[in-house]
């Protein structure tokens, strides 16, 4: 009897093609070296963000809600105040770095939005060109935007609290006890709470939304690069 031939299992190709299907290692480390200042920026800058929503809420707010309610020197009033203490001493660490970060990524979140906006209102016709002449001409139409979300109305208030401060400063120089201090006391602290229920409910989500460049699905925003990303381009 003749024996049969045996056929060898078809299962180096697959594991070839899948092998050269695999980016190379020298690739994705180029990637990760690419994205590694992105990521500390984007750590610098959301960390400060986190301390001061942190220093607002669960700092001033606590300390001066627990005075108000359970009296001073109460425990509540002082893990606000060492709550308050720590995210200061986070904030001298991260603020070096943290301002140049923030003009720069705000400018980076204009550039983007204006090339969205010329994107979206290309002219596709002769009439469209026209009237974009038009709009040229009218400078209240040319202004730059706001990103959406971003609300301005109650950072309005800060300047009366702080004017509220100055003078609640002003009357914590009588005498301790006396009446004009009390009231003092009692105007600072109303004026250090609106801060922060302003910076925690605005301030800081308006800064979040500027400093976050969105991504967009036909590859014109290159800021966000990711290891991802460099998987699917190899």
């Amino acid at each position: 009897m003749r024996r049969r031939a045996r056929v060898p299992p078809p299962a180096a190709a697959p594991a070839a093609a899948t092998a050269s299907a695999r980016p190379p290692r020298r690739a994705l480390l180029k990637a990760a070296a690419s994205a590694l200042p992105r990521l500390a920026a984007d750590v610098v800058l959301y960390g400060m963000l986190a301390v001061l929503w942190v220093k607002s809420v669960c700092g001033t707010i606590v300390e001066i809600l627990g005075r108000w309610v359970f009296g001073e020197g109460s425990s509540v009033e002082a893990a606000g105040t060492a709550v308050e203490r720590a995210c200061l001493v986070a904030m001298l660490v991260l603020i070096p770095a943290y301002v140049p970060l923030v003009r720069m990524r705000v400018l980076e979140r204009v550039e983007f939005e204006r090339k969205e906006k010329e994107r979206r209102e290309k002219p596709a016709s002769n009439q469209a060109s026209t009237v974009a002449l038009a709009n040229e001409e009218l400078p209240e139409r040319n202004r730059p935007q706001l990103p959406k979300g971003v609300k301005l109305a109650p950072l309005f208030a800060l300047p009366s609290l702080l004017q509220l401060m100055n003078l609640a400063i002003i009357m914590l120089l009588h005498q301790e006890g006396s009446l004009m201090w009390r009231v003092g006391s009692v105007l600072f602290d109303v004026a250090r709470l609106g801060i922060a229920v302003i910076g925690a409910l605005f301030g800081v989500p308006n800064v979040f939304i500027l400093v976050t460049i969105p991504r967009v699905k036909d590859g014109d925003n290159v800021t966000h690069f990711s290891l991802r990303d460099a998987h699917e381009q190899v």
